[in-house]
């Protein structure tokens, strides 16, 4: 614990942003160039949270989820978050408890219009305090359906889910990799992505290929070819899928949501090429020490000098790679378990403060163009005892199938709010 106190006081006093360059206004849209992106022709960098539940909040009644939403946001604005990170994928008939509920596609090419219409309100109420949007929207994961729920409706059989007598990791490879040939799956996606971008906001009467409140959009949340024979059916998804995207808007950016060279089963010259793209305009990582077990999963090793180590060499391997291709890179996830491995917004967070710096200070040396921490929960009494969720319950940060609660920041989060705070001074 001596290292870690080292180490936590060390950086108490970095900054890391200049604060001229956070601010976008909201009827500006965001470009790239140059290796770094741009608002009215000035350099624009950000510090943004993951809020993957926030279109869904309008509908959430049960909740008050509009105040709430309203509030959250308030919030954010308050402490200088400027991008988030939001879910625009629900697929399936949330069956699945684990499951993103309600549904934005209950079934191939029905949308939820009353769902839709609170993503209509959150563009409306983030335009007016200067947010900017990044739309995540199909899921390489269970959690909100994503590409094995597109696999299901093309008659694929069975996806293997977690938690479930069925589930089996190397299975799963195997049944997603198929996403990437299946004609049907793809056929759906993109009436899917032309519904949403050809979409017109029914407050603000701007189609959203048309507001500059979006600042991306983003494939999938982590594709993974996740087989080595679908590495080839990977890229040509990439690319066709991009310039599908920039056939319809050529306002905003694209990025695919890979997690970096993770992403690409560790191969360094397929997320070089998938990037080079010329339809995609940046590239993001995650960090995820736990998941990847960089450390033994003990509360006390997570901020370890190895975890820590392993986290600023990954951040400096893309780095490095988006130099060559020349386009920026952002950390759009990074996160970890609250002190003790605790779910309680009552638990302290040191270990997770001395994480989240250790990412901003290497991003700072290594000219990181954004970050988006996981993730926003708002206030305390979201918290859930029950630790997954259930229907009727408030959003967390922590999508249905994890602890909720697990890497979530909540308001009273005072410390980890501070080091976000420091990030920002010049």
């Amino acid at each position: 614990m001596k290292n870690q106190f080292i180490i936590y006081m060390s950086f108490v006093a970095f900054f890391i942003v200049d604060a001229k360059k956070l601010f976008c206004q909201s009827n500006s849209f965001v470009i790239q160039k140059n290796g770094q992106f741009e608002c009215n022709e000035k350099m624009y960098s950000f510090i943004g949270a993951n809020y993957w539940y926030g279109g869904f909040l309008l509908s959430d009644t049960m909740n008050a989820g509009k105040k709430r939403l309203l509030h959250e946001l308030d919030f954010l604005k308050q402490k200088k978050i400027n991008n988030l990170r939001v879910l625009l994928s629900a697929e399936g008939d949330s069956s699945y408890p684990y499951r993103v509920y309600p549904s934005l596609q209950k079934n191939p090419l029905e949308y939820n219009e009353e769902v839709m219409k609170g993503f209509d309100f959150l563009l409306a109420e983030a335009s007016k305090r200067d947010l900017k949007i990044v739309f995540v929207l199909n899921n390489n994961w269970e959690w909100s359906g994503g590409f094995g729920q597109y696999l299901e409706w093309a008659k694929y059989g069975n996806a293997p889910l977690p938690k479930t007598s069925n589930w089996d990791w190397n299975l799963y490879c195997d049944y997603i990799a198929q996403f990437y040939t299946c004609y049907a799956c793809n056929a759906w996606y993109n009436k899917w992505i032309n519904y949403v971008l050809n979409r017109e906001n029914n407050i603000t009467n701007l189609k959203y290929k048309e507001d500059p409140t979006i600042m991306a959009w983003e494939l999938a949340n982590e594709p993974r070819p996740m087989k080595i024979n679908a590495v080839l059916d990977y890229k040509i998804w990439v690319k066709e899928t991009a310039n599908y995207i920039k056939s319809i808007d050529r306002n905003h950016l694209v990025t695919i949501g890979v997690e970096g060279v993770i992403s690409t089963l560790n191969d360094e010259s397929t997320f070089s090429e998938i990037h080079l793209n010329k339809n995609i305009d940046y590239a993001t990582i995650h960090l995820w020490p736990k998941t990847w077990q960089w450390y033994n999963g003990m509360s006390e090793e997570s901020v370890n000098d190895s975890t820590l180590q392993k986290s600023i060499n990954y951040i400096e391997q893309h780095a490095k790679i988006m130099k060559s291709i020349n386009k920026p890179l952002v950390i759009e996830e990074f996160g970890l378990h609250r002190d003790g491995n605790s779910f309680s917004t009552t638990s302290t967070t040191k270990n997770r403060d001395i994480y989240y710096q250790t990412i901003f200070e290497t991003g700072k040396a290594n000219l990181i163009a954004g970050y988006n921490f996981w993730g926003f929960a708002g206030m305390p009494s979201n918290e859930n005892e029950l630790h997954f969720m259930k229907k009727g319950m408030p959003y967390s940060a922590d999508p249905p199938q994890e602890e909720q609660g697990l890497y979530s920041v909540f308001e009273n989060d005072s410390s980890t709010w501070n080091v976000i705070a420091n990030a920002f001074k010049k």
